[in-house]
């Protein structure tokens, strides 16, 4: 894709100096200054595009590590948290069940008494 673009962009410099050439207003040597200070231009403007692209793909390559390298770190920490609330919650959970039972026993035992005893 990015070779695409180099090509394209060598192409349209090629096709618009030709174009310069052929409908250029000035005299030859003016024409051809204009057209080594324009090509002297683009490869610069190139060149600069090549580093661009290549510091872009040693950034994401860096990303890429660190997402790698972060990844199981923050997996395993959340296990050990989800094992820490588990083990806490538990005991808790227990209590309330049984809470639960005897709540339902005195409902039970509430039903069952005659209206006259309340």
């Amino acid at each position: 894709m990015i070779g695409q673009f180099i090509k394209g962009l060598f192409f349209g410099s090629l096709a618009g100096g030709l174009g310069g050439l052929l409908f250029a207003p000035k005299s030859g040597q003016e024409t051809r200054e204009q057209m080594i200070r324009y090509l002297d231009e683009t490869t610069e403007a190139t060149l600069e595009f090549n580093d661009s692209v290549k510091h872009l793909k040693d950034a994401v390559m860096v990303t890429r590590k660190t997402i790698d390298e972060t990844i199981p770190v923050v997996t395993e920490s959340f296990a050990k948290d989800l094992e820490s609330f588990k083990f806490q919650a538990q005991p808790r959970i227990e209590r309330i069940k049984t809470q639960l039972e005897q709540l339902n026993q005195h409902v039970t035992t509430i039903q069952a008494k005659p209206a006259d005893e309340e």
